[in-house]
């Protein structure tokens, strides 16, 4: 077996196992995927989000966050305020939203933050690096399942 392919395949293992931990940490908090990753967008961004900023920042289908939306809605978590261009509009947690968020996606983000602690600032940066330089080759590769760019696929 060639270095390359066992790499990948200690990497897959890993990056499933990763996955397997946000999956068990967000039904241990008791929410549903999609919910989990709205709130935790929302307590990690600088500013207001809108549906979209959502979207792209979880890389998940417009229709799954609009469900999920909708449903935090209707029991309360969120509200959807009006900006200047009618058509977007920025989702806010409201008390209930914001109680739900600190017992839920802050929780999550507390343990994160405790795992990279345990990295050195070289660590972290050097982690970083590789996983986004991955990340790059791969979606250049995978453009070669069509032609064009990755981008343009999606």
């Amino acid at each position: 077996m060639k270095a390359a392919s066992r790499m990948l395949k200690e990497y897959n293992t890993i990056f499933k196992e990763n996955e397997k931990v946000y999956r068990d940490a967000i039904r241990l908090v008791g929410l549903p995927d999609t919910a989990f990753w709205i709130l935790y967008a929302l307590r990690d961004a600088d500013g207001p989000l809108t549906q979209r900023d959502i979207i792209n920042i979880n890389f998940l289908p417009p229709q799954t966050v609009n469900s999920a939306l909708k449903k935090l809605q209707a029991e309360g978590y969120v509200v959807l305020r009006g900006t200047d261009d009618r058509r977007r509009k920025q989702v806010c947690l409201t008390a209930q939203g914001e109680a739900l968020a600190r017992r839920t996606a802050d929780r999550v983000m507390q343990m994160e933050e405790a795992a990279a602690a345990g990295l050195t600032a070289e660590e972290q940066a050097e982690f970083l690096r590789l996983f986004q330089k991955y990340t790059d080759l791969l979606k250049h590769n995978l453009t070669e399942l069509q032609g064009g760019t990755y981008d343009e696929q999606l």
